[in-house]
């Protein structure tokens, strides 16, 4: 499955598969040029498409705990070190947290403000991003 790529005026949005079933996503701020890994499913998907568009990671957004949402984030992060944000009551299952957030919680990424809000169902403290 080959990555696919969204552009607006403000952002670009890369959709990268990895595993047998699961997507991981860039989202670049054209003007600052911070990007924002959405997952980690696996690695090597995730390298090669940074490698080939030579963007650096400005952080990364993990949105629940599930393996096939964090278990490349081991192997992403020594070629590729960004602070990891996730879900405060996730914080005892997710890998490397630097920034718990809460519902109602945003940062900024750029000059994007991102706000957080929880969607707990598929997992408890299912977080997700939105600008």
């Amino acid at each position: 499955m080959p990555s696919e790529t969204i552009e607006t005026n403000s952002h670009i949005l890369v959709t990268i598969a990895c595993l047998s079933d699961n997507y991981a996503y860039l989202l670049r701020e054209k003007k600052t040029g911070a990007v924002a890994l959405i997952d980690v499913p696996e690695a090597a998907p995730i390298k090669a498409e940074l490698d080939a568009r030579g963007w650096t990671l400005s952080q990364i957004w993990l949105t629940h705990h599930h393996f096939d949402h964090i278990d490349g984030l081991p192997h992403l992060l020594p070629d590729y070190p960004a602070p990891v944000y996730g879900g405060a009551d996730d914080a005892h299952r997710l890998p490397h947290l630097d920034v718990a957030l809460n519902e109602g919680d945003n940062f900024q990424l750029g000059d994007t403000r991102i706000e957080v809000s929880d969607v707990s169902g598929h997992t408890i403290g299912h977080l997700a991003f939105f600008s």
